[in-house]
């Protein structure tokens, strides 16, 4: 009987591929830190100046946020594979995610199926 899940030599593919989204990720969230850090030292000179940086911080946090849940995402994952328990199937209906979805979201917990219902339930 076949097992299920992915082969050893795919979740060391899927973990090199966590390893380099993570590298990607701190290094935008440490840019991010870094302007705010400039921000504050900044000379506004008029309403625009300050309205200009006002928009370009909340475009910002919303991109910070959104980097570290993918953060997030990418640590549990990178955990399962550390404690042996990642396996590549979905944590909803227990089938496989196809290596292809892994590939580009190599921390996608749901197939493609289950993500889709999960998209339209909100």
């Amino acid at each position: 009987m076949k097992k299920r899940g992915l082969s050893v030599k795919h979740v060391e593919e899927i973990k090199e591929l966590l390893l380099a989204n993570k590298q990607k990720i701190e290094s935008v969230l440490e840019r991010i830190n870094g302007e705010y850090e400039s921000l504050s030292e900044m000379d506004l000179n008029d309403e625009a100046d300050f309205a200009a940086a006002s928009r370009d911080y909340v475009t910002d946090v919303n991109i910070q946020k959104q980097q570290m849940a993918e953060l997030a995402a990418i640590n549990r994952a990178l955990a399962k594979i550390a404690s042996g328990a990642y396996d590549g199937l979905c944590e909803m209906c227990d089938s496989e995610i196809t290596l292809a979805r892994l590939r580009v979201k190599p921390h996608a917990v749901y197939c493609i199926d289950c993500r889709t219902y999960m998209d339209n339930k909100k």
